[in-house]
């Protein structure tokens, strides 16, 4: 509670510090901040009316699309906060790193990040998704599926050495309804419940399953090293069924679907080599994590003719706690549309809010927070 007081107070005009000392009261003083944030902390536009405009503009696959691209000819790029491992996390993890960050730079970031994977879970909770849209904000989700290949949940798999355990075709809608069919399909069916509440909440969400397989460590990823994959037809074969099965039989048209890979480092596949085309893609997202901010692969990326996402970025060893944001903006503006910046943990600081310049970052031209995006059309 006493780190919390001494945030608020850093970032305090004079005026609301005094209403602090004559109330007494924290709630007074974040009161009284809030107040005095619409007159001391600049928006990027340079016509205030143009963030607050009463337009009507929809926010559908087809306008957020569009925007993303606007935004990249501008030189600008969403800010993301990725929020918790799993789907009941996701309230928690809002409240810890997004909120936080709003404290303490007076800006909330424009995009947040859930999974509906990594632990079981009978109630997947949606609403903190729902009211971040709802405040203006953007959304994506991704599925840490669990591996239908083993008893208990885990999604985490050396797939080179497990591979003759995996065979990617057997979980196709079509295919014989073997133990392995049937987990796989019943979390796919409680997964496809929670993006239904959030299309009829009106939200569009940026959904990325399957991500990183072009590396060795989730069930659905290479099966040899070096580029010597033989597997990605049958990963083709198995996007391509979840993209029939939740656009036709669950009808959620309201997807943005986002292959997102790792940085090819030599060992693993290229990033092109599990596309599985551009009837089922709508975005093309690069995780990447380092002593500091970089974007490898960009070309690769590039030549698949699709929008550009960062779609997780954060500091690892060296870098924890240290990553310079603005160097990160700088470094992606220009070429990608957001970027999701992974969540701290116990020993680990990878968050917006544990990293340095966040201040100058969230309040930059090039970035833009929630208050700055696509008007909202209720």
């Amino acid at each position: 509670m006493t780190s919390n007081i001494l945030r608020i107070l850093w970032i305090l005009p004079p005026l609301a510090m005094l209403s602090l000392f004559i109330n007494g009261s924290l709630k007074t003083a974040h009161k009284d901040r809030k107040e005095m944030e619409k007159i001391t902390i600049p928006h990027n536009s340079s016509n205030k009316n143009d963030q607050v405009s009463n337009l009507s503009v929809a926010r559908g696959k087809t306008d957020i699309l569009a925007y993303f691209d606007r935004l990249i000819a501008n030189e600008q790029i969403i800010v993301g906060q990725h929020c918790g491992n799993w789907p009941d996390a996701i309230r928690s993890y809002y409240n810890t790193h997004v909120d936080v960050l709003a404290d303490l730079t007076g800006r909330h970031a424009g995009i947040i990040g859930a999974d509906l994977g990594f632990f079981p879970s009978g109630t997947y909770p949606v609403k903190t998704l729902i009211d971040h849209w709802e405040q203006g904000g953007l959304v994506a989700v991704s599925w840490h599926a669990d591996n239908p290949f083993i008893e208990g949940y885990d999604t985490y798999w050396n797939t080179v050495k497990n591979k003759g355990k995996i065979d990617l075709k057997s979980l196709l809608k079509d295919a014989p309804k073997t133990k392995a069919w049937v987990s796989y399909r019943v979390e796919l069916d409680k997964v496809a419940g929670a993006l239904q509440k959030l299309r009829d909440a009106g939200v569009t969400v940026m959904w990325r399953p399957f991500h990183e397989m072009n590396g060795d460590f989730f069930w659905w990823g290479i099966d040899a090293y070096n580029n010597q994959q033989t597997n990605e037809e049958d990963f083709k074969a198995l996007w391509i069924d979840l993209y029939q099965t939740l656009t036709y039989d669950y009808g959620l048209d309201n997807l943005i679907w986002t292959y997102s890979v790792i940085p090819d480092r030599g060992w693993n596949a290229d990033v092109s080599a599990y596309y599985p085309g551009s009837d089922y893609v709508d975005l093309v997202g690069m995780d990447y994590y380092g002593a500091a901010p970089d974007f490898p692969d960009y070309k690769a990326l590039k030549s698949l003719g699709k929008t550009i996402v960062v779609s997780e970025s954060g500091p690892m060893d060296q870098g924890n706690g240290n990553w310079n944001m603005m160097d990160l903006i700088n470094t992606l503006k220009g070429k990608a549309a957001y970027f999701l910046q992974w969540h701290s943990g116990r020993d680990t600081k990878m968050a917006i809010r544990d990293n340095r310049n966040i201040f100058e970052m969230m309040n930059s031209k090039a970035a833009i927070t929630r208050d700055e995006l696509m008007p909202i059309s209720f």
